[in-house]
């Protein structure tokens, strides 16, 4: 099967897995096979019960080989940890190519193991049973794997959608991202094809206490036209009819839960991505519509996460005289169409309805296991226990924007120099430890730049050289931070060719805004790294080319770093680029404001007199103050030049990712004035939108350990944590 690339991911889980494979014999389909998965890619707490897993073949089975298995897949078995089968159904079955099966496992948590079992020796006709392997929760479970004289049937109850319209034509029964999908091209109301499923009450009459879950895959093949509307799922014979409920498709930015008469919920996917492109147009999204009547709230996921939840009792899923529709009005044609309000182009797979309201934690699984089988379930006895190191990750990275303004964290900088130089008298270590990321998890923070010398990575004398010993250090910290919780930010403090830092062992490199061979090198370490981690969500993880780049024209820096982006993009399309702003991340450049995935970084170090009193025996004739009152005007320039700071990123369109990658006050100044300049700051910056990261959390800029004589601290993790900083730091 033709996989959709722009929607299966296979980003890496948290690797925490056991993994037992017997053979008992090669080459012969007698001799049955096993292999066991844990679904360590699971990242909610709460245990899930009745969990349907997929589980995805070849690949998602160690040691799996089709002529090993019958040639329909039937010999297949599923077990639990105490032995007991597994119900399952076949989704899709192809010994060419890929194979997708449904196991409905009792209990999910991180660590829940099951064994999959095949060969001739196994039962004959496994334990397959589409009814049983979805609980009596779900309604229906159209997966559009199959279709047979225009009719699909549910996998729980048997339901048909049939396929329906004036010009059934349009009709597609396309790749999707498992097995097949329901394609519809029209973009008429008085043509193309739709699916009917005779009206049932078993999803309406549930009352103001009764319980809906309705979720889909879904992409927008529509024209850019956000006045286009198209009903994804709908029992409702046309807009505003006061029975009823529908899921409706804005354009390709929007969706919109309708209950009663002139009741609606939307969620604008392109405000939560800050941009237009970061919709379900041309790229496959999962949409989770949840109602809740015993708390009388509506809730819209997308692709996992809360999207827009509001309490409404006009929300409830009343009873219908209308069939249940996919991709129409419940009933239009027989109705005066409206306009294009009548069908949905594009793609659809996965429908399920559901009399229960789904969870935080179970609709994240969803996703999870649909879109990255096998990092949920994982199933690798080799190269995948050893973290990312020496493997590269596989699948797209998901073209979502995280919310870069509730990042709060610190520069990890034990690798942002070499370790045989001694130009720094603070560097400590040669590689970044897991006991960071614990730290600043325990202490509220999510956020983590890692400023890093390209030195570790390659040769300083051959820039052709990789140092695997570098590169698998990188690997362990992106991974700590997984573990952990803790966005990572990658960033070169030192590159081919560039480096802010005034104290070099080798003196100024060749400068990377002209040098060729510099350029090269440079855009070979970001394109590895791209291609190393890629798959690993935007959430997790995100790339910063060099730390302040100076005295770049404008035209040097939009060619360096266009091009750089270019050569990320072709190993991985949709990983986010944080830019630092030019000037020494002062001035931010507006060629990147309208090219997709991309921020930019600042830093709040102005007034530099301030923030660095003291700083290698830098001191002023008067030691600097925040001002004690209005009425202190010989202080007044502080908080004037921390104004004029953030004057200089007004520019910046609302929206367009923004994040201070560094700022403090060197442990020199009174702590109280230390606090109010960063409160000021903060208060400035999350009106703004923007994120922040302290320089450095551990030492006279941080919070642990700083040595500052004025300060209220608390033990953490056997660390000297200054309180009042990091509960400064870390408020949203």
């Amino acid at each position: 099967m033709k996989e959709r690339n722009d929607f299966v991911v296979r980003a890496f889980g948290t690797l925490a897995v056991v993994l037992a494979v017997s053979l008992a014999g090669r080459g012969s389909a007698a001799e049955a096979k096993s292999c066991r998965l844990v679904f360590s890619g699971y990242e909610g707490t709460e245990t899930l019960k009745d969990f349907p897993a997929l589980i995805k073949i070849p690949d998602g089975l160690t040691g799996f080989r089709y002529e090993d298995a019958a040639s329909d897949g039937q010999d297949f078995e599923f077990f639990g940890a105490d032995g007991k089968p597994l119900s399952h159904e076949i989704d899709t079955w192809d010994p060419d190519g890929t194979s997708y099966i449904w196991v409905r496992v009792p209990e999910l948590t991180k660590t829940t193991a099951i064994t999959a079992k095949w060969g001739a020796s196994c039962a004959a006709t496994g334990t397959s049973s589409p009814r049983d392997a979805w609980n009596d929760d779900f309604l229906a479970v159209w997966h559009f794997s199959k279709f047979k004289k225009g009719v699909t049937f549910d996998s729980k109850h048997g339901l048909a959608a049939e396929l329906r319209g004036k010009d059934t034509r349009k009709f597609i029964h396309a790749e999707g991202p498992v097995g097949k999908c329901y394609f519809s091209a029209s973009q008429t109301t008085t043509s193309g094809p739709y699916l009917q499923v005779a009206k049932d009450d078993r999803w309406t009459a549930y009352g103001k206490t009764g319980e809906l879950t309705v979720s889909f895959l879904l992409n927008s093949a529509i024209p850019h036209d956000n006045h286009d509307w198209g009903r994804l799922v709908s029992t409702k014979p046309f807009k505003g009819h006061p029975k009823g409920f529908e899921v409706v498709a804005e354009g390709g930015d929007a969706l919109w839960l309708c209950g009663q008469f002139k009741t609606n919920l939307e969620f604008k996917v392109s405000a939560s991505g800050g941009s237009d492109r970061y919709s379900f147009r041309d790229i496959w999204a999962y949409v989770t519509v949840v109602y809740d009547g015993t708390t009388q709230e509506a809730s819209i996921y997308y692709n996992g996460r809360l999207g827009s939840k509001e309490r409404n009792p006009a929300f409830v899923p009343t009873v219908s005289d209308w069939p249940l529709a996919i991709g129409h009005y419940g009933d239009a044609l027989r109705l005066a169409p409206q306009g294009h309000e009548c069908f949905f182009c594009g793609y659809m797979d996965e429908v399920r309805l559901s009399k229960a309201a789904l969870s935080p934690d179970r609709i994240r699984a969803d996703y999870l296991t649909l879109t990255r089988p096998t990092q949920f379930a994982v199933a690798d006895g080799g190269k995948a226990q050893k973290i990312l190191s020496r493997r590269l990750a596989q699948g797209d990275t998901p073209c979502v924007v995280p919310d870069v303004g509730s990042w709060r964290g610190a520069n990890i900088v034990t690798m942002f120099l070499a370790p045989w130089s001694d130009a720094d008298p603070f560097i400590r270590t040669t590689a970044i430890e897991e006991g960071e990321f614990a730290l600043l998890e325990k202490l509220g923070l999510n956020f983590a730049r890692l400023p890093i010398d390209y030195r570790f990575l390659v040769s300083a004398y051959d820039w052709e050289h990789w140092l695997e010993d570098g590169l698998e250090k990188v690997d362990a910290a992106v991974e700590y931070g997984r573990k952990h919780h803790i966005h990572v930010m990658l960033c070169l403090y030192r590159a081919p060719g560039f480096s802010v830092y005034h104290l070099e062992p080798f003196g100024r490199p060749a400068t990377l805004k002209t040098d060729s061979k510099a350029q090269a090198a440079f855009m070979r370490i970001w394109r590895e790294l791209a291609r190393r981690y890629k798959g690993i969500p935007n959430d997790e993880l995100s790339f910063n080319p060099v730390n302040e780049p100076i005295q770049f024209s404008t035209e040097q820096y939009v060619q360096v770093f266009g091009e750089t982006i270019n050569e990320i993009r072709k190993e991985d399309p949709n990983r986010l680029v944080m830019l630092d702003g030019n000037g020494c991340a002062k001035v931010p450049v507006a060629h990147f404001f309208h090219i997709p995935m991309t921020g930019q970084c600042f830093r709040g170090y102005e007034p530099g007199a301030f923030t660095h009193y003291g700083v290698r025996g830098n001191f002023s004739a008067k030691k600097p103050h925040w001002p004690n009152s209005p009425d202190d005007k010989e202080m007044q320039w502080v908080p004037e030049k921390q104004a004029r700071n953030n004057a200089a990123l007004d520019c910046i369109p609302k929206g367009y990712p923004v994040m201070i990658g560094e700022f403090g006050c060197f442990a020199e100044m009174d702590h109280e004035s230390t606090l109010k300049f960063m409160e000021n700051y903060f208060t400035s910056w999350r009106e703004r939108g923007y994120g922040w990261a302290i320089w450095d959390y551990d030492g006279p800029f941080g919070f642990v350990d700083s040595g500052r004589a004025d300060a209220e601290y608390i033990e953490v993790m056997g660390r000297k944590i200054d309180k009042k900083m990091v509960e400064l730091l870390r408020q949203k």
